[in-house]
């Protein structure tokens, strides 16, 4: 099950408690069964229809939802990765990636598939991610991660790895994915333009306060989360060729008025110096 969903229904739950009411009376104010509402708020999918009846029952919306799935995953803080844990993953960032598809809700099988795994590397890929902790097997077989939310990489050697080919990859993608776009609009005339991509890039430079940049930094996490909580719910509601993947890349950052790194956005098109 998506981490996503079971975070919406830890919160179903705590809302279920804080209204004092049992699985008895929500089952009698959506007209089912005891069981079909522990398998609703177990390990079974929790349908679309079926969560907007919840939500109703429960007078909250989906931006509700959304507000308290974040808020509690904050308030949690992210699980830090052991150091026998940071000295294998760095010296095999295969593992690492392998474990954060899993972290990320993809089942072994959608993995092997997507990067064309035999089964005997998927058997590998399990076995030594499960001796080391980051990963269970639960009774119904389902292979889960075994932290809840984010995953802290600490500060050492692993994260900065993790963190510069994260950043020189992301980079890359989006160079290649926005020439392409940048380039298709200039150069093809509307009425024959390819609409099913769309790239868009641009960078300002801002003064302001901090107050003023901390508050903007918050709303923008929070839209962010809130697009991708929608995104998991779209994905069990549409069929495959209604949903397209929406690519977000989210920097930004707070300088002193005199850090020398302004000076790079102002040679970004050439170093300008003496002639």
């Amino acid at each position: 099950m998506d981490i996503q969903i079971q975070k919406i229904k830890s919160v179903l739950k705590e809302q279920l408690k804080k209204r004092k009411m049992t699985y008895e009376d929500l089952a009698q104010e959506l007209e089912v069964s005891v069981p079909t509402i522990k398998r609703w708020m177990g390990d079974h999918d929790l349908g679309l229809n079926d969560l907007f009846r919840i939500c109703e029952v429960l007078e909250l919306t989906l931006s509700d939802l959304h507000a308290l799935s974040a808020s509690a995953k904050a308030s949690q803080g992210p699980a830090r990765l052991s150091d026998e844990q940071q000295k294998f993953l760095v010296k095999n960032m295969n593992y690492l990636s392998f474990f954060l598809q899993i972290h990320d809700g993809r089942t072994p099988q959608e993995i092997a598939e997507r990067f064309k795994l035999n089964k005997l590397s998927v058997d590998k890929y399990l076995v030594k991610l499960e001796n080391l902790g980051l990963i269970k097997v639960t009774g119904k077989l389902r292979v889960k991660s075994t932290f809840d939310g984010a995953v802290n990489f600490g500060d050492g050697i692993l994260s900065k790895t993790y963190y510069k080919r994260w950043i020189d990859g992301t980079g890359g993608f989006f160079t290649n994915v926005i020439m392409d776009a940048l380039t298709k609009e200039a150069s093809i005339d509307e009425k024959t333009r390819d609409h099913k991509s769309h790239a868009t890039y641009s960078i300002q430079s801002i003064k302001l306060t901090q107050e003023s940049y901390m508050k903007w930094a918050q709303e923008a996490r929070a839209a962010i989360a809130q697009l991708h909580a929608i995104s998991k719910i779209e994905e069990k509601a549409y069929s495959p060729d209604k949903l397209f993947s929406a690519v977000i890349l989210n920097a930004h950052a707070s300088l002193p008025q005199d850090s020398e790194r302004l000076l790079q956005m102002d040679e970004l098109a050439g170093k300008i110096e003496n002639l």
